[in-house]
């Protein structure tokens, strides 16, 4: 078991990481943002981050972090709830992203510290960042083998939209180089359609016969063109297989490897942000002083649908518990 001191933000909050350990894995967690600092598998590092807190305080890639109130896009940043208009952070072009100023800026209490789990825990008030109701949110990371699961649930004093995921980016090469040689597999048969804003048009096409399609293997950049320079799309899940985590039965979303790496993802989400890091590249140096790359990471986050507040999902009253379950979990091949 071990905690580190990990600096101080310029509000002067101190900022500690917690190290979660088995024989298959070493996860770092930070406080601030509940964020995944570190994900190591057999000597190599496969989740984006930085050595210090001042990093992250600039940086705009929300790295490893946990995301909420309500994660992806809201359109021009308002939402009605019961006839009320609702206004929030305008932070991506016209549109709220990741909840403005969300969760994964906050500090979170430690709640339950082990070898191989770690329980945080962050109060929303009401009227932060422009959101009705206090929302206590609760996370879980928990290594199981060769597994990190993470366990969400949150809890609002009234109704308020909720939306969580985490966003931690993964190059099962290590970093320095960009994953697009990564064949990837995506278990869904279609897909969020987005505008130039990256807001949902309210299709959902078929993926077949389209860039968007991974239903079977395929290397990430298959597709890349000079009219298509990368994914930052909804999948609508379709999974065939599922797999018992925490007593759930939680079904195969997508599956990404290199040559000698497997990661499966596995989540009782209806959906899954596929995105190739199209913006890194000009932030702080990753952790070792690596230089960030364009394309140099993917993420994959469980979520709702994208806008979900204007869709009139993912509302949640007075004592109702949202949870989630997302697994990331690794095999040699």
């Amino acid at each position: 078991m071990r905690i580190e001191d990990f600096g101080t933000l310029k509000n002067g909050d101190a900022v500690k990481v917690y190290t979660l350990k088995n024989e298959a894995l070493e996860a770092r967690v930070m406080d601030r943002g509940a964020t995944v600092v570190s994900l190591t598998v057999a000597g190599r590092d496969v989740v984006g981050g930085f050595d210090s807190i001042s990093a992250y305080e600039i940086d705009d890639s929300h790295q490893g972090a946990l995301i909420g109130r309500v994660a992806n896009r809201i359109e021009k940043g308002v939402f009605t709830m019961d006839g009320v208009t609702y206004k929030l952070p305008i932070n991506n072009g016209e549109n709220c992203l990741h909840g403005g100023e969300g969760f994964d800026y906050k500090i979170w209490r430690v709640l339950e510290y082990s070898d191989e789990k770690i329980t945080l825990e962050y109060i929303s008030q009401d009227g932060e960042e422009g959101f009705p109701g206090t929302l206590t949110t609760k996370v879980s990371y928990v290594l199981s083998g060769a597994s990190l699961i993470i366990d969400y649930e949150a809890t609002p004093d009234g109704k308020t939209p909720v939306s969580l995921t985490n966003h931690a980016y993964f190059n099962l090469d290590g970093f320095g180089g960009d994953v697009l040689s990564h064949r990837a597999v995506i278990y869904a048969d279609s897909y969020t359609e987005v505008n130039d804003s990256l807001i949902p048009t309210g299709n959902h096409p078929k993926v077949s016969g389209t860039p968007f399609d991974f239903r079977t293997a395929k290397k990430i950049g298959a597709d890349f063109s000079e009219d298509f320079s990368g994914y930052d799309h909804n999948y609508v899940l379709t999974p065939k297989h599922y797999r018992e985590f925490l007593g759930k039965s939680l079904g195969l979303a997508a599956e990404v490897s290199n040559e000698n790496l497997k990661m499966s993802v596995y989540t009782d989400q209806p959906g899954i942000q596929f995105y190739t890091a199209n913006f890194l590249g000009n932030g702080p140096d990753f952790k070792g002083g690596i230089k960030q790359v364009k394309h140099g990471a993917f993420c994959l986050e469980a979520q709702t649908e994208p806008n979900s507040v204007n869709l009139g999902i993912g509302f949640y009253g007075k004592g109702e518990k949202y949870t989630q379950t997302t697994v990331y979990s690794f095999e040699f091949i």
